[in-house]
């Protein structure tokens, strides 16, 4: 069984922007979006850690993922890949250096995305 793990924005989960990270269970359990290469697979999600804020820096998702996995050992649990949430990938200013800090310490496959569901606009017809 395939094991992973989502980075997701703080800003967006802190202020209930994506109750409950929904979009990404979803996607997760229909395998749509990002989640379409475990189309043949059993995939599990063994852990949820955010970026570490707007105003962090790339080490505080490096300290995150660390602390995810030693919580994970403890449970005989690991990560096969991780995948850094659609939130992060659309709206982030930062996300070229958080992607190239966790590729660099993740020693996992990192997929960039979850899902797509974003609505084309607010008020117009969808």
């Amino acid at each position: 069984m395939k094991k992973i793990a989502l980075i997701a924005c703080s800003m967006i989960r802190g202020s209930n922007l994506c109750p409950g990270d929904a979009k990404c269970f979803v996607a997760l359990g229909r395998k749509d979006g990002e989640f379409k290469r475990y189309e043949n697979q059993d995939v599990s999600l063994v852990g949820i850690v955010d970026c570490g804020g707007c105003e962090g820096n790339k080490n505080r998702v490096v300290c995150s993922m660390a602390l995810l996995n030693m919580h994970l050992k403890a449970l005989n649990e690991k990560v096969d890949a991780i995948h850094v949430s659609t939130c992060i990938m659309k709206y982030c200013k930062r996300k070229d250096d958080l992607i190239e800090a966790i590729r660099q310490k993740a020693g996992v496959e990192v997929v960039e995305g979850t899902h797509d569901y974003i609505p084309p606009s607010i008020f117009g017809q969808s």
